[in-house]
């Protein structure tokens, strides 16, 4: 009995039968409404049982009427509270489990979407589209000429103006540290590159505050394009590669994954250790 009124409580949460203080009431008022017509057919039966079998000398009620009515106003009441106070645990406790989930699927310091969901959003696409990796240049330079904190409101600012001008089509996400993920529309190479680029020039023009002292910013980025077929890993892991190679092409600038093949070819040179 108890697994299945958790059951219950879990498919009423799942369909948001309990988002709003309405459907608290309407939950109190049909429960109650029920079990308090329950409990006057109850109590005849009661009456009549008791009443043939010669239990505690019990005789029916003189007036049938007057006996439901006063069955139903201690009842009703009754059933009311226990159902609302029922009804707003499951409301409170539903609300605290979509603050947890949010809390869960978002970075703290930003507010964008963490690797959780972002692998969430990723892997559920079933058609092509397009996947970045971008890395903020020199971000140990930042914290270790500004500080931390400056650091950290570079973050949260970048971060506000990958949302601006990404928008709403695109999915952008803190995948740790200071580096991001964004998943757009699929489109060409040539027109990825282009987009991705007015983001990364619009980025470098202006300046972020270091508590008092102004911070350029630059970032480089790795893209890939996936077929919604293969599995994410596959065209993040491309992306993560164009990302290498754009940071050991001098950073500050986006390297599509198809490049990756002219470099193993021999038309890029080999690479060393890259400072990030």
């Amino acid at each position: 009995m108890v697994a299945q009124i958790k059951n219950w409580i879990s498919r009423r949460m799942a369909v948001g039968a309990f988002s709003k203080r309405l459907d608290v009431l309407r939950f109190a008022l049909t429960r109650s409404f029920w079990t308090t017509i329950a409990a006057v057919c109850l109590n005849f039966a009661v009456y009549q049982l008791f009443w043939r079998l010669g239990f505690l000398n019990v005789t029916l009620p003189p007036d049938p009427w007057a006996d439901a009515v006063v069955t139903a106003f201690v009842a009703g009441p009754i059933c009311f509270l226990a159902y609302y106070l029922i009804g707003k645990a499951i409301r409170d406790l539903a609300i605290s489990r979509d603050a947890f989930e949010r809390l869960s699927r978002t970075d703290p310091l930003t507010g964008l979407m963490n690797r959780r969901a972002f692998i969430d959003v990723i892997s559920a696409l079933d058609r092509p589209y397009v996947v970045a990796v971008l890395d903020i240049d020199r971000f140990k330079v930042i914290n270790d000429t500004h500080g931390h904190a400056a650091g950290d409101a570079v973050l949260v600012e970048f971060s506000r103006e990958l949302r601006r001008v990404f928008g709403r089509d695109a999915a952008v996400a803190r995948l740790g540290g200071e580096e991001f993920g964004v998943i757009l529309r699929d489109r060409a190479k040539e027109e990825t590159i282009a987009a991705m680029d007015l983001v990364r020039a619009a980025l470098a023009t202006r300046t972020f505050d270091g508590e008092g002292a102004p911070i350029s910013v630059t970032f480089s980025a790795g893209v890939a394009r996936g077929d919604g077929k293969i599995g994410y890993s596959v065209w993040l892991t491309h992306a993560d590669k164009a990302l290498y190679l754009a940071k050991a092409a001098g950073r500050n600038r986006i390297v599509h994954s198809d490049d990756i093949l002219a470099a193993v070819s021999g038309t890029e040179k080999p690479v060393g250790k890259i400072a990030v």
